[in-house]
């Protein structure tokens, strides 16, 4: 099995960033693996490969993302919609909204890259994006997983993303931004109960149904997404 430099040195980093600075939608991963690595089987071997090949590239995106910063260009890196953007000319807003997949371009105060609304929110957003961006820039993570856990990993996964619309619904109910803080979501349920609690009412009864059930949801998938980090 190859280690992290072996792997690393085989990545062509010079073809990747053609397809991105030339591709104009978002794509997949395993798109561009196949791109990144060269290899028509890159996809065929086995589950920790797979897992490692994954790793080496989103260690690689997150270094190109730091590369393009300073060009002025935003990587948005996710492994169903990576693209490349340019950020908004300076006295715009560069929140980037992942759903529509724009910026928010609103005019800025002086000196801030953001606007009012969203420099509020910048900052639960920057702390979630480090945490997933320093996963990868750990190098020990790459051998954290062997064979007997890595199908774990890969399966759940793709559990995950089959039912992605699901998680991003169940964060619009818990009125929370996509997190993987548990706390943070056992505490925006308890703010919910008091407001919905279920004696208060026929609506608040079913109201305190959809949050306890997106509640639920979230934890099972948060507390997945957390372990396969640690």
């Amino acid at each position: 099995m190859k280690s992290f430099k072996e792997r690393l040195k085989t990545i062509s980093i010079e073809k990747l960033k053609e397809f991105l600075e030339k591709n104009k939608s978002p794509c997949y991963e395993s798109e561009l693996l196949k791109i990144a690595f060269q290899d028509n089987d890159i996809l065929r071997g086995d589950n920790l490969s797979l897992y490692q090949n994954h790793f080496v590239l989103f260690y690689t995106l997150y270094k190109l993302q730091d590369e393009y910063y300073k060009q002025n260009k935003y990587l948005y890196v996710h492994f169903m919609r990576t693209c490349l953007l340019d950020y908004p000319e300076k006295g715009l807003c560069r929140y980037y909204n992942e759903d529509s997949g724009r910026f928010c371009c609103e005019k800025t105060s002086f000196d801030s890259l953001y606007c009012d609304f969203h420099l509020e929110k910048f900052g639960d957003k920057e702390i979630d994006t480090l945490s997933i961006k320093y996963f990868y820039y750990d190098i020990q993570n790459y051998n954290r997983l062997d064979k007997d856990t890595v199908e774990l990993f890969i399966n759940g996964t793709w559990e995950i993303l089959s039912k992605y619309n699901d998680i991003k619904e169940s964060f619009k109910i818990m009125e929370l931004p996509e997190c993987y803080d548990i706390e943070l979501i056992k505490k925006q349920f308890k703010i919910l109960a008091k407001k919905y609690h279920p004696d208060m009412g026929e609506q608040s009864h079913k109201k305190f149904n959809e949050i306890n059930r997106s509640y639920r949801f979230l934890l099972k998938v948060v507390s997945f997404m957390n372990n396969k980090g640690s």
